[in-house]
């Protein structure tokens, strides 16, 4: 879980640098894209302009982010669904966002900004390149912040993963870990499990029956576990399923996509 001290360390270095940047690019995960951000962001970008990025548009339900794009638009926010893994970002990004970043004596820059996982790092690596640098001599070096010069009249600056207040909603604390943004105790691995199999019931049940075949026979996720266990020969000592093993599998394989892509909420949930 997040400490309040790298919270607060956080916020203040985002905060100090702001009046920086023209603009705010906001990574989110596709998959869920409230809980990936569900920091202070009004708090923390009033007045900037934000454009949103939904990564992992792979592994995502695209009906459902269809959706959440047009949320986004209606509160007047740019708003753009792609792959990192599948897209060229640098030319993605020239050709779409550096169009409608505000510009300011003659100079356009971006802070990005996301949590753990959403993919900042790879988007900031990409559009690097090998020719990129850190500027040394721009206000902003300080420690955990970096100024990358991606063209002559484009900088970015790099912040720390984005954090949240206060972890308080089990629900969040559920959708965090199934896209991997939140490192997960073993008995919170289990919650998680818990919430995405009655979630899948209510939502993906083609799923699960790619998973399973008798899977409306279990009367909860352990018993889905085990016997998913038993098909995949997941086996202690005396056949006893191997529960811990089954469950990490079956949590990495939905989250790499291999059943289909889910997207864990909609609109309609946060209003």
């Amino acid at each position: 879980m997040w400490y309040p001290g790298h919270i607060e360390k956080t916020k203040s270095l985002i905060k100090k640098h702001l009046k920086l940047v023209n603009a705010i690019v906001e990574i989110l995960d596709a998959r869920a894209p409230y809980a990936s951000r569900a920091y202070e962001e009004e708090q923390l970008f009033r007045n900037k302009k934000r454009i949103i990025v939904l990564n992992k548009k792979d592994l995502c339900d695209m009906k459902k982010t269809k959706l959440w794009e047009k949320y986004y638009k209606e509160k007047s926010e740019d708003v753009f669904s792609l792959s990192l893994n599948e897209f060229n970002v640098k030319d993605f990004f020239l050709n779409h966002i550096y169009p409608i970043v505000p510009q300011k004596f003659n100079e356009k820059t971006l802070m990005i900004v996301g949590i753990p996982n959403v993919g900042k790092s790879t988007f900031i690596n990409r559009l690097k390149g090998k020719k990129s640098a850190a500027v040394g001599n721009k206000p902003g070096m300080t420690r955990g912040l970096q100024w990358i010069t991606v063209s002559k009249d484009l900088k970015i600056l790099d912040t720390p993963g984005v954090l949240y207040p206060k972890l308080f909603n089990k629900d969040l604390v559920n959708k965090l870990i199934l896209i991997g943004s939140l490192k997960a105790e073993d008995s919170e691995m289990d919650e998680a499990l818990f919430y995405l199999f009655d979630f899948l019931k209510r939502e993906y049940t083609t799923i699960l029956d790619s998973v399973l075949e008798e899977w409306d026979n279990c009367e909860n996720a352990i018993e889905f576990i085990e016997k998913f266990c038993m098909k995949r020969n997941f086996l202690k000592k005396g056949g006893v399923p191997d529960y811990e093993r089954g469950r990490n599998i079956f949590l990495k394989e939905i989250s790499e996509g291999k059943y289909g892509g889910i997207t864990y909420e909609i609109p309609s949930d946060i209003d």
